[in-house]
């Protein structure tokens, strides 16, 4: 298993942000709700890459005619 460096930092955030990631997370602490939200930002981008990457690439037909191009 890889070892993470991990730092101390100092943050002003807001409480009610960080209650709604604790909820959203099922978190027990503040900061394993901000490292899952960071982790999920961080995924999201990675797929949010991988699909601009692909995008016009490929022969969707839309068989129900909703785009009318």
């Amino acid at each position: 298993m890889k070892a993470e460096l991990k730092v101390r930092k100092q943050f002003i955030l807001d409480i009610a942000k960080i209650k709604t990631i604790r909820k959203i997370t099922r978190a027990k602490t503040d900061t394993e709700a901000i490292n899952k939200a960071m982790d999920t930002l961080i995924a999201d981008n990675k797929i949010r890459r991988v699909l601009l990457s692909i995008k016009g690439k490929g022969n969707i037909k839309d068989v129900y005619g909703r785009c009318q191009s």
